[in-house]
């Protein structure tokens, strides 16, 4: 297993924790139950120390792909890096809030609504950031997911086999229905 391997491998972890992170919260909101939420706090902590690995094996996964591949957009490489800097660092913040509250509010202390909500609010604001990173990582080497054309298909016509053909055939219809009302047209005169 190189570097590029292991960084696809958990590089979902991030996205993925986050979101069940926000989803436990907001079942520990809405059930009123501490516990809960102190397991939303946990599973925070975890996911921020799986970023570690991630973030670091980046670079790894660069050098390791960067002009060997030539289905590789690498215009997306340092964009991705870039943002998933951020995105670390905002993950690591949201996750040492998290690890401080765990000593603060031990039992059989409560979580406060205020620390909750604020906590809520930086998860959303964490998982956005994840979520684009996330997508920016996926431009590098899913064409699919982009909205521009990549550069070795500047020179053909936009658009994809199917919708020449139904473009093609939607103007043969439309000339088959102008040439009848044109048709239906010649008759009434006679």
């Amino acid at each position: 297993m190189n570097a590029a391997h292991l960084h696809l491998i958990i590089n979902h972890v991030p996205v993925i924790g986050t979101a069940i992170t926000l989803f436990v919260l907001i079942v520990g909101l809405i059930k009123k139950s501490d516990d809960v939420k102190k397991v939303s706090v946990l599973i925070l902590i975890l996911t921020a120390l799986i970023t570690i690995p991630v973030y670091v094996s980046g670079d790894n996964a660069e050098g390791k792909i960067e002009g060997n591949y030539e289905d590789v957009d690498e215009s997306f490489i340092e964009e991705h890096e870039d943002f998933a800097y951020y995105s670390f660092i905002a993950m690591n913040i949201t996750g040492a809030i998290a690890l401080v509250s765990m000593f603060i509010f031990k039992k059989p202390k409560q979580l406060p609504n205020t620390f909750t909500y604020l906590l809520f609010a930086l998860l959303v604001i964490v998982f956005s950031m994840m979520a684009y990173t996330g997508n920016l990582g996926g431009k590098i080497h899913h064409p699919e997911i982009k909205e521009d054309k990549l550069p070795w298909e500047a020179s053909s016509t936009p658009g994809t086999v199917k919708e020449k053909i139904d473009k093609s055939e939607n103007k043969t219809s439309k000339e088959d229905k102008d040439n009848d009302r044109e048709n239906d047209k010649e008759d009434d005169d006679k």
